[in-house]
């Protein structure tokens, strides 16, 4: 896999998710384009290179998202999402071997279990966070039940939208260059 491709399309899924995705919100629910990137990336890379890129991604999202410290210090905690998002990775590749890579609709499809697998873990680390420190959690005006539905809601929302985005990376496959032989080790 190109490293280059991947960075540049990490960073146009990040500023997607960050800015132009937040207006297309549900209800508070909105679409990931970084589930949808690292879904893409987890069919066709090789393992290790799949978990260190799921890595670097939660590390990313974990530092654009500022938590909040008694009540007005804003700070970045990096877990969560990085934690997420290689469990998410680790979720993945068993059932790569099992779907249709090339086809858009197993990417959207595949994007709903990630992301939530994703949202499952970081709510467990800020519920563990939240138990011995002075840090609201960042759902501290709702409970976890609505948190987690609302994270259930934003992954179906992310698979939805995965689809067409994953035929737009699907057509720029060629430039990746993935090692399909590597994949079937």
């Amino acid at each position: 896999m190109r490293l280059g491709v991947f960075v540049a399309a990490l960073a146009v899924c990040l500023v997607l998710d960050s800015s132009f995705l937040a207006a297309l919100s549900i209800g508070g629910v909105h679409p990931i384009a970084t589930a949808v990137l690292m879904v893409y990336v987890g069919l066709f890379a090789p393992r290790r290179m799949v978990l260190w890129t799921a890595l670097a991604t939660g590390i990313l999202l974990d530092l654009a998202t500022p938590a909040v410290y008694r009540g007005d210090q804003p700070f970045f905690l990096i877990g969560p999402y990085a934690l997420g998002c290689v469990f998410g990775a680790n979720l993945l590749l068993p059932i790569r071997t099992m779907v249709f890579r090339r086809n858009p609709i197993a990417v959207g499809l595949l994007a709903i279990p990630y992301l939530f697998a994703v949202g499952v873990v970081f709510m467990a680390m800020w519920t563990v966070r939240g138990l011995y420190s002075e840090t609201a959690v960042p759902w501290a005006d709702a409970s976890a039940a609505a948190e987690l539905g609302r994270r259930l809601g934003e992954a179906i929302y992310t698979g939805g939208f995965g689809i067409p985005f994953a035929w737009l990376l699907l057509m720029t496959w060629s430039t990746w260059r993935f090692d399909v032989g590597s994949v079937r080790r």
